[in-house]
């Protein structure tokens, strides 16, 4: 008996010493990995993590998986209905409606359709505040409705046809996109005027992709700060704050690319997670594949 119980206490003892061993063998792998890891980010430069950070992150932006994930965070987000693959690779419809080179016009009461959308020229008397006066007056306004059955991107360029105007008011409504039944109420000028319509432009896109569009800040494609400080993406959608909205907007004014060229692209991208890159341009035939990023 007095041997079996020695034979046990010995064999706890070598399980307690190789325990600890295996222990203290693990504790001294995982310090020395921090320590190799430590050493190697001071050997490396601030730049060269900063790059090397930039191009995972770029190899992880051009995932199909990673894409997939925004479209479900903003279905689950929002509630829009989710596109088929086949819907956000085709090409959508664009209609180019009026051009400088080719304006139409409105007169107070007139209203136009077009590929969807209504326009209705009206007045209606506003209180405005200018250098801290308040004041009441006429003012010519145009209600832009989609009456279709897509949701429809669009640009307006609209003023009185007299000319440029010193007073507008601020309205609240989405300046890019419009679902179906959705209406803006858009300032001309004080007063009462015929409209001239300088530009007018509309492509069809997805529930999704009317929701990326109006993300996009509206001076990013060449609307004044009028239109920009009245344009409303929806409850609880944020605008993308960190789009060059400036540059896009020299870019549209240069001729360097178009107002669909942008739209078409941020109608299959999240802007907050991907930048328009210059050679993107509305596509006629089906992508390849998603995310179209070089």
């Amino acid at each position: 008996m007095e041997m079996i119980a020695t034979r046990s206490i010995a064999g706890a003892g070598l399980f307690l010493s190789l325990a600890l061993g295996a222990w203290v063998t693990s504790r001294l792998t995982l310090d020395i990995k921090a320590t190799i890891e430590t050493t190697m980010a001071r050997r490396i430069s601030p730049e060269q993590a900063q790059r090397q950070a930039l191009e995972l992150e770029a190899s992880y932006a051009s995932s199909e998986a990673l894409y997939q994930t925004h479209i479900d965070d903003a279905v689950t987000e929002h509630g829009v209905a989710a596109p088929s693959r086949e819907q956000l690779l085709a090409p959508n419809t664009f209609f180019h409606v009026a051009s400088h080179s080719d304006p139409k016009y409105l007169a107070v009461g007139a209203s136009m359709r077009e590929s969807g959308l209504q326009l209705r020229v009206r007045t209606e008397i506003i209180e405005t505040e200018r250098r801290g006066m308040r004041t009441k007056n006429e003012h010519t306004l145009v209600d832009v409705e989609n009456v279709g059955s897509v949701p429809l991107a669009y640009y307006l360029d609209l003023r009185a046809r007299e000319g440029e105007c010193q007073v507008r008011a601020l309205t609240r409504f989405d300046a890019m996109a419009l679902l179906p039944g959705e209406k803006g109420e858009i300032s001309i000028c004080a007063g009462s005027h015929e409209v001239e319509i300088r530009d007018f432009r509309i492509m069809e896109v997805t529930e999704l992709g009317a929701l990326w569009v109006s993300k996009v800040p509206a001076l990013a494609v060449g609307y004044d700060h009028v239109v920009a400080r009245s344009h409303f993406a929806g409850p609880g959608v944020q605008m993308c704050a960190e789009l060059p909205a400036a540059e896009f907007a020299n870019r549209i004014k240069g001729g360097e690319i178009a107002w669909e060229d942008l739209i078409d692209f941020y109608s299959r991208h999240d802007c907050e997670h991907y930048r328009w890159w210059p050679g993107y341009k509305r596509i006629v035939e089906p992508l390849a594949a998603l995310p179209a990023i070089p």
